[in-house]
This record gives structure tokens, C-alpha cells and sequence, in this order.
């Protein structure tokens, strides 16, 4: 292999890795199944991919394309050369408005096409459920639909043309019923055209007849030789036929309105013998929701809420399954028609329980999030027995839908395993999926005999072994026995034909392995133990929460938070599937034991901002904020504890000590320019930050120094948690917020708990973390156990409360309770009568620009703080920002502060400087403000600052004193912004966007 690969390097432009850690993080997707790959490669366009695939035919090197990696059969892995396009062939190429088509490099990601195509009101028409991540490549591969395939019906109906690379290294284009090649290459069309004629009767009689198909090679799309496009066989063969480069597909009208209605049902087996008969009201989809997905919804607060909504007027005293059916129109008012046509339809059929419309975008929204919710749930179980990718794709047609279930559901309940179920119901699509233990000898011979018995049953249906997700390593296995020996003969043809060596991603479709073979687990893994810091006793051990991940791959996406640091850099080793796939090779051996503490682990798991994102955007809820404290504090143990991480860790003692008669001099000493380097130099604290400014007067010396108001009923009290930032470096958002409570009625009482542990949590020193926050609990505890709330300001701080302290102090009887009792400012507020809010001064500005902090959007949401900046008036835009780079101390950090800045500057910053005067930036989190500021050298508000100037005054005079204050430190720390901007941001700008 030496020899190929530096015959390779010498002639690509783009990167080659070849070291462990690299092949690892390519060695999984979404599927059960882990094999190692030779090496992963990054073209930098279509010329590297011909300059690899001809360069591996050379040596009789294998060649596997990928894309995201979300494949949920194992057709992305591979013993190959990965060939990643995603990274850098992404381009979308050319748009035709009027021909409704468009021309993109594989790599482009299905959302970002979707979002360039809406002002045009045009899109692509299958859906998958990976769109946020999934390669345009990867979904014409795997011929992939979606929720809507009974309108768009399968990405090979869309395929126009593409261009390829042959396995040979030799380029052909594929388009228009024609085939572009010059007269060497005509032979491979003569040759499919012969086979084709030889074998049209087989292919005819043979491949099955239900629509939506995916598996084997789409032969039968080739039958008419008056329209004789190769790129409709390339489609769905899953790159083992010839590698894609860019493609031409077409476009479909956006919808202009839908609408959902929600049907209730007691039974499943009604739902499912309902779906034959609810097509005939025309719908665009049908989903299904088991009855066990809703029910995990309901234990989960932040969606019972929706789910009530949900089945609020079902009449039903059992809980069932629902159907989610969507209709589609020219306008609300066809909508509401069809909708209406729906009710007396279901009534004249006698068909469920109740039906609930969803019409406004919102309601629609709060559906499909507790579809998607409980899905996610449902894959997010703890312990061995995990719902596998095994069955899930198999299709029949609707009106056998329900039968088909019924012997479904006995096969597994012969061999005592459980299922969980989906589906794109209007497809005959049932996701079916077992649970299955795969470390298990018995567990893996009861996996083969299902797949077995379940393709046999879908033979018997007439159904579709493969009708979305491809082939793969899960069912090549039985295509011969499904598809029949003679049409199977023909596959083996075509292949040969296309790919005589072998090495375009062999062993799928065609000539598979046992289903069996390189299971990610298997019956002889094993992990390594270690000494756990943390409880983990929820995910039965901290092999569990990494093993959590199940590999699809969603942390790839480019929009929402997770995951900030792949958002950068776009490196797979920066994303949470990453992260897990180092750290379970390292606990199973296929890394030595010794890297779970080395520092190249230090590497991988260095640019994890904690954000928190994973935990509640990742279907399967893997918290990787929690697995890195507990990586950092083995790290520690082997290497010791820096001492910039004893300093930030101790941040609250330092901004004690500092704050008050020493601010004035603490503050020139940080502003010193020879201090700020010698930072640099000895402790890696960023010279080109402003380190946040002592307060020459603490919230709680001014809480206890002023005049303290009266308040009438003393029974409102509330508790105010006294943050470090906002106690000793901001205490104008502490000042604010008490007056706002106070001026509702509330008597305010301070926590006075010291520091809640958060720095310590975020640097992974545990025992110190654990101490303090088992101070904070027992200071807290009196006031939970009289039912007073403690409202805190700064997310990461109250949300370490509701989070963290679980499981750092997972023996304390009183945790709970005060977790219970802990609210964010606006999440209080929100809750409260705020019809006595109104407008004092008038309104200066004519738009809020709201950025949410990271554990503000995991574990809240963003509506408390919409709700809330509402009471202003004017219209609120949510940037989807992400993760703003500060993070705590991460980009006060000098080898941090880069890619720092690159996540604040993917969206956040550019939207707030293209803001004008009369826009007002809004967050809750200090390093946001402080990131927020330090790019832009604009103003930013707490939420609580503003709300002050709305709300019912008992003392006024305070208020202006303190306003006047307030606006003063902001328009000071502005001006001095924009000094700082122009010594130091514009350069680092300039460097971050210079060329490699």
C-alpha cells in the first residue's frame, strides 16, 4: 500500500489521511455494522476523484464514495479508499427557474439546496429524513424518498443526467437519453443494451412490482430503449457501479399551504386498515405515531406540552396510535376545505376516534416536533438491546399493510424480542425495528432469523425488500433469495459489466457477506473498565453514554447548534459521532487502551464547546458535554492539572476578590498591553480579548446598601441566583432583574451560594465542581422546600442546577428538589400575568434581534425568552447562530480563539453588524455578550434590562438612577469596542478568511 499512496499523494490537490484515528472516524455510519477503512481521502474537485479511482484501479485498491455517512444499511463502510465529497465538492452549479431543474456537485447537502431553491419557489421533491446532512450524492446513490413519496415518488424519477467517473478512472456523462462517450466507451453501452434485450422478460417478470423500490439495480427503469439513460441505473446502485462527480435533477413546486389532520385511533391494526381507504381523500402524506412513542412524549415536559395539544380532543380514553395526515393547497382557505372533507369522510367510514386540525404553521410545527420527538426518544433507549436497522425498510402494498404487521410483530414475539415502529404509512413503508442485543451470540442468530423470515414475508406480499434506505451490508445478503437466481445472474452481470476488478464498493447489492459479519459490536466486544468521576448509572456506564451514538450522523448538519465545532471545520473528527467513535475504539481495543487518555484523545476532544446541542438534537440524546468532563478528569489524572485550568476554574474567587475598591486598579492592570502578553505568553489567555471589567460596586453590596422596598404581600418571594459574572463583572443585569421582579410584587431574596461550580464543570475538574455544588444545594434547599422559585440570569449557571448536579450529586436526597425549583429569568417571567406590563418611554428601536446561549436552547427552548421580548412590541428574528464561539473560558483561549471566531462569524456576527440603529441585540448568556461585543463593538442586552422599562414602576426614582447607569457603562464599553475591533478583530477577519 505504501506505494499507492504516495503515488496518489503526488498527483491530488486534496488531503490524504491514512493514520488510525482517521480510518476510525470513517469506520461506521447509521447501521449496525464497523469495518476500517485503508484510507480517507478529500478531493478538492472532480479531478482528484478521476485522479483516485484511476490511481486505485492501478494497484486494485477498492473505492468507496461518501457522503455524509448516514446509511442506515452499511453500504458506507467499507475495507477501501473513502473518498469524502462533502467537505469540498458542495457547489451548486446552476439553477433553471423556467426548466425547473437544477445541476449540483455531489457533496451539496439536500437542506442548503432546499433553501437556495425557496425564493424561487421551486425544491427538491423527495424528502428524506437525513436532509439536514444527507450529500445529493449520497440520496441519488441510494435512490432515497421520504414522508412524501406518494407525490414525488424516488430520487431515480428525478435523475435527469449525471456525470461519473468509471471504475477504470475513465469519465462518462450519462444524460438525456443518450450516452456522452467517445467510441472506446460506446461498448459499455452496446454491452448493456445486450443485456438488457437478453433479459428483458426476466427483469420484467422478476423485479417486484411494488413502486417504492430501492434495492438491487433499477433494470427495470431501463426497459424503454427509447429512453435509454444510464443515470437512472447509476441511481440507487450505491456506488457500486461508477463514482458520481455532480448531477442534474429536477425540481418540483414548493407547496404553497398545508395543513395536518391528526386521526385518533384505539388500535393499531384500525389505523393501519384505515390507510387504503384514507388515500382516497388525496393527501400528500400519512404518518404514523405508535401509541408507545406518544406515551414517552408524555414523560418528557417539554413535549407533553405539544402533546396535549395533540390529542386534546380526542375522545378516546385510551391513548392509541394517531395518523398525521397532510394535505396541501393553493391557499388556507383549500385547506380548511379539505380538512372539512376529511371529518365527513372519516365519520361516513366510521374511521377513529377524534380528529384534530393543524393549520397554522405553529400547530403543524408542534405535530411533526412530537413526531420527530418521539422517534428520537424512542431511539434513544439505554442498555444493550438497542432498535437496530435490520427490517425497518421493507414496503408492501397498503391494503396488505396492517396483515403484514400483524405476522411481523408474532415472528418477533416467537423469539422474545420487542419492536418499535415509524412509518411513511401511505407508502406501506413500516420502519420496523427490533430491539436487539448485539453483543449477544443468541440475540445475533435471532437477527439473521428474523431478516429471513421478514423477507420472506414480503415476497409472499409482493412487497419491497429495500424501499428507501439501500441495500447495504443488512439485506445484499438474501437479494439472490429475494429477487430470484435468475434477475440476481443479471445484477452480477451489470456489475461486472460496470466494474470488472471488483473495487467500487464491493460486497454490496451483489456477492455480500453474511449478515453477521463486521457488526459494529458483536459477541466477542468487550470495553475496557475504568474508575467513573460521574454517575452514569442511567446509561449503565460511561462505555453506555458513549455507545449511545448510533452513528447517523446528525451532529453533520449545518443549521440549529450541534454540532459548533464541525460547523467550522468540517471535520468528522470535530463532530459528536466523531468524538464517540474515538472513545469507544479506545474502551474496545480498536484503539490500544492507553489512547483513551493521550493526548491525541486530548485533540479530538479539545474543540467540544460543551454546548449541550447533542443532547437534545441528536435523535439517540448522546451528551457529550457530560462524557467530556469525565474524559478531562481521567485526563487529568495521568497528566495533571494545567494551571490556566486551576485559574478559570476558580474564576469566582478571583472576580470576588477583585471586584469592589480594587476594580479600578485590577481593571488599568488587565488593560495593560505588557500584561496582556505576558498572559498570552505563560498562560495562553488570548492578548486580543478584553477580560470581563470588575465592578466597582457588587450587586450585593448595592442589593444591601440601598434603600430596600416594601412589599406588600411578603408571601411572593422569589430567590435570585447570584452569579459570578453578573454579581462582580456586570451587576447592571442583576440591578435590572431585581427591579423588574420587585416591581411585579415579588420580595427578592439573594442566594448568596458562592460560585455554582459551573467553570470548574466546564474544565473537568470534578471534586472541585462537586463541592461547590453541593454547597449551593444546601444553601438552595431551605428555600425549594418552602416552594420558592430561584430565578437565575445566566443559563449555564441555573441550568447546572437542572442538569449537572443530577448526576454530580446523584446520592443527595435534595438535588432533585431544588432542581425542581430552578427557572431562568425569562422562563419565570414568562409564566406570570403580564397583562400590567406597558410602555413608559416609547420604543427606540423597531426590531429584536434574540441570540438563544447554547443551554438556554437544549434544556428550555427559545419561546420563555420570546414570550417575554413580545411585551416590547416589535418584531423578533431568532438567529440560528448556533453556538456564539466564546463559550466560557473556550475563546478566551489563545489556541481557541480562531475557531472561536469562525463559529461566531458562520452567522451571528454578520447578522448583527448588517442590524441597523434601531435594532436591539438581545441574550441572556455573558460569553455571548462578551463574543457579541468583542466582534461587532455593538451594544447587547439581557432580556431583563429591557423588560424593566415595560413593567409597572413601585419606585421609580431607583429605576431612572439605575438606567442612567446602565446606559452610560454601555455606550463607555462600546466606544471602547470599536478601538479593540480595529487593533485586533479586522486582522484576525482578514487572517481567518485568507487562502490556505
Amino acid at each position: 500500500m505504501t506505494e499507492f499512496w504516495h503515488d496518489l499523494q503526488c498527483q491530488v490537490h486534496g488531503m490524504l489521511k491514512t493514520d488510525r484515528y482517521s480510518r476510525i472516524l470513517y469506520s461506521t455510519d447509521a447501521s449496525s455494522y464497523q469495518v476500517v477503512p485503508l484510507g480517507v481521502f478529500f478531493p478538492k474537485h472532480a479531478d482528484d476523484i478521476q485522479i483516485a479511482i484511476e490511481t486505485a484501479a492501478k494497484y486494485h485498491v477498492p473505492i468507496l464514495m461518501h457522503g455524509a455517512g448516514s446509511s442506515l444499511a452499511g453500504q458506507t463502510v467499507n475495507e477501501a479508499l473513502v473518498i469524502d465529497t462533502s467537505r469540498h465538492l458542495n457547489r451548486i452549479l446552476e439553477v433553471n427557474q423556467d426548466e425547473k431543474w437544477v445541476h449540483v456537485e455531489v457533496g451539496a447537502i439536500l437542506d442548503n439546496l432546499n433553501i437556495h431553491l425557496k425564493p424561487m419557489g421551486l425544491q427538491f421533491g423527495p424528502d428524506p429524513a437525513s436532509g439536514n446532512r444527507a450529500t445529493m450524492g449520497g440520496i441519488v446513490a441510494n435512490n432515497s424518498t421520504g414522508a412524501h413519496s406518494i407525490v414525488y415518488g424516488m430520487t431515480a424519477d428525478h435523475v435527469l443526467g449525471m456525470n461519473c467517473v468509471l471504475s477504470d478512472g475513465k469519465r462518462a456523462t450519462f444524460f438525456d437519453m443518450q450516452v456522452k462517450l467517445t467510441d472506446s466507451f460506446s461498448l459499455l453501452h452496446n454491452e448493456l443494451a445486450n443485456i438488457m434485450a437478453i433479459n428483458k422478460t426476466i427483469i420484467r417478470n422478476s423485479t417486484p412490482k411494488h413502486w417504492r423500490r430501492c434495492g438491487g439495480y433499477n433494470l427495470d427503469r431501463m426497459l424503454d430503449f427509447d429512453r435509454f439513460n444510464i443515470a437512472k441505473l447509476i441511481s440507487g446502485s450505491e456506488g457500486t457501479l461508477a463514482a458520481i462527480t455532480d448531477v442534474t435533477l429536477n425540481l418540483v413546486d414548493c407547496p404553497k399551504a398545508t395543513g395536518l389532520g391528526i386521526v385518533h385511533f384505539e388500535h393499531q391494526h384500525e389505523a393501519l386498515s384505515a390507510i387504503p381507504l384514507l388515500l382516497e381523500t388525496q393527501p400528500s402524506a400519512i404518518e404514523i405515531m405508535a401509541e408507545l412513542a406518544l406515551r414517552v412524549c408524555q414523560q418528557v415536559p417539554e413535549y407533553a406540552r405539544l402533546l396535549t395539544f395533540l390529542i386534546s380532543e380526542s375522545k378516546s380514553t385510551t391513548l392509541g396510535d394517531v395518523l398525521i395526515i397532510e394535505y396541501t393547497g393553493e391557499n388556507e382557505l383549500e385547506i380548511k376545505s379539505k380538512l372539512k372533507n376529511l371529518d365527513q369522510f372519516l365519520k361516513i367510514h366510521h374511521i377513529g376516534t377524534a380528529c384534530v386540525h393543524a393549520i397554522t404553521k405553529k400547530e403543524q410545527a408542534n405535530v411533526w416536533e412530537v413526531r420527530k420527538a418521539g422517534l428520537g426518544l424512542l431511539m434513544s433507549v439505554k442498555g444493550d438491546y438497542k432498535p437496530i436497522t435490520l427490517i425497518e425498510d421493507c414496503a408492501v402494498p397498503v391494503e396488505h399493510l396492517a396483515e403484514y404487521v400483524g405476522h411481523v410483530e408474532q415472528i418477533c414475539h416467537d423469539l422474545a424480542v420487542e419492536i418499535v415502529y415509524h412509518a411513511h404509512a401511505s407508502a406501506g413503508c413500516l420502519h420496523i425495528r427490533p430491539f436487539i442485543n448485539l453483543k449477544d451470540a443468541k440475540q445475533i442468530e435471532a437477527m439473521k432469523t428474523i431478516s429471513e423470515s421478514v423477507m420472506e414475508l414480503v415476497t409472499n406480499y409482493g412487497g419491497a425488500w429495500s424501499s428507501e434506505h439501500g441495500d447495504g451490508r443488512a439485506r445484499s445478503w438474501l437479494n439472490e433469495r429475494f429477487f430470484g437466481t435468475e434477475l440476481y445472474h443479471v445484477f452480477e452481470q451489470v456489475k461486472y459489466l460496470f466494474d470488472p476488478d471488483n473495487i467500487m464498493n464491493p460486497g454490496n447489492i451483489v456477492n455480500a457477506n453474511p449478515i453477521d459479519e463486521n457488526l459494529r459490536y458483536g459477541k466477542t466486544y468487550a470495553v475496557m473498565p475504568i474508575n467513573e468521576h460521574l454517575d452514569f448509572s442511567r446509561t449503565d456506564g460511561f462505555h453506555g453514554a458513549v455507545e449511545m451514538c448510533n452513528g447517523a450522523g446528525a451532529c453533520r448538519k449545518e443549521h440549529g447548534t450541534m454540532c459548533p465545532s464541525y460547523m467550522v471545520t468540517k471535520d468528522e473528527e470535530h463532530s459528536t459521532r466523531g468524538r464517540a467513535n474515538l472513545l469507544r475504539a479506545a474502551l474496545s481495543g480498536k484503539l490500544p487502551h492507553a489512547e483513551f487518555s493521550s493526548k491525541r484523545m486530548y485533540q479530538v476532544m479539545d474543540l467540544c464547546v460543551e454546548c449541550k446541542g447533542c443532547k437534545s438534537e441528536c435523535a439517540s440524546s448522546v451528551d457529550m458535554a457530560k462524557i467530556k468532563t469525565e474524559f478531562l478528569a481521567h485526563y487529568y489524572d495521568k497528566h495533571g492539572i494545567p494551571l490556566r485550568t486551576r485559574l478559570f476554574g476558580k474564576i469566582a474567587v478571583l472576580n470576588r476578590l477583585c471586584s469592589g475598591k480594587l476594580a479600578p486598579l485590577a481593571n488599568r492592570i488587565l488593560q495593560n498591553y505588557a500584561v496582556r502578553m505576558a498572559m498570552k505568553m505563560t498562560l495562553g489567555i488570548e492578548s486580543r480579548r478584553d477580560m470581563p471589567p470588575f465592578a466597582p460596586e457588587s450587586f450585593i453590596t448595592w442589593f444591601y446598601n440601598r434603600p430596600m422596598p416594601i412589599v406588600q404581600n411578603p408571601k411572593n418571594m422569589v430567590v435570585l441566583f447570584t452569579d459570578t459574572f453578573n454579581t462582580y463583572n456586570y451587576p447592571h443585569v442583576a440591578i435590572a432583574a431585581t427591579e423588574v421582579l420587585e416591581s411585579l410584587g415579588f420580595k427578592v431574596i439573594l442566594s448568596e451560594h458562592g460560585c455554582c461550580g459551573r467553570p470548574s464543570i466546564s474544565k473537568g475538574l470534578i471534586e472541585q465542581a462537586r463541592n461547590y455544588a453541593r454547597k449551593t444545594v444546601a444553601k438552595l434547599a431551605p428555600y425549594a422546600k418552602h416552594g420558592i422559585p430561584i430565578i437565575g440570569l445566566e443559563p449555564s449557571c441555573i441550568l447546572s442546577v437542572r442538569d449537572e448536579y443530577l448526576y454530580f450529586l446523584a446520592d443527595n436526597d435534595e438535588v432533585k428538589m431544588v432542581a425542581d425549583m430552578c427557572f431562568t429569568f425569562e422562563e419565570f417571567v414568562a409564566d406570570l400575568d403580564l397583562t400590567g406590563f406597558k410602555n413608559l418611554s416609547g420604543l427606540p428601536f423597531e426590531k429584536i434581534i434574540l441570540h438563544g446561549h447554547c443551554h438556554q436552547k437544549a434544556l428550555v427552548g427559545m419561546e420563555p425568552a420570546m414570550k417575554v421580548l413580545s411585551l416590547l412590541g416589535c418584531p423578533i428574528e431568532v438567529i440560528d447562530s448556533g453556538c456564539c464561539g466564546m463559550a466560557g473560558a473556550f475563546g478566551y483561549e489563545s489556541e481557541h480563539y480562531s475557531i472561536s471566531m469562525a463559529m461566531a462569524e458562520r452567522t451571528l456576527l454578520p447578522a448583527i453588524r448588517s442590524a441597523d440603529d434601531k435594532t436591539l441585540v438581545v441574550t441572556s448568556g455573558v460569553s455571548c455578550r462578551q463574543q457579541i461585543m468583542h466582534g461587532t463593538g455593538k451594544s447587547v442586552f439581557h432580556p431583563a434590562e429591557k423588560i424593566l422599562d415595560f413593567v409597572p414602576q413601585s419606585h421609580p426614582w431607583s429605576i431612572v438612577f439605575n438606567r442612567i447607569c446602565r446606559d452610560l457603562w454601555h455606550k463607555s464599553y462600546t466606544m471602547i469596542r470599536h478601538v479593540s475591533i480595529f487593533l485586533h478583530v479586522l486582522p484576525e477577519k482578514i487572517a481567518l478568511n485568507s487562502p490556505e
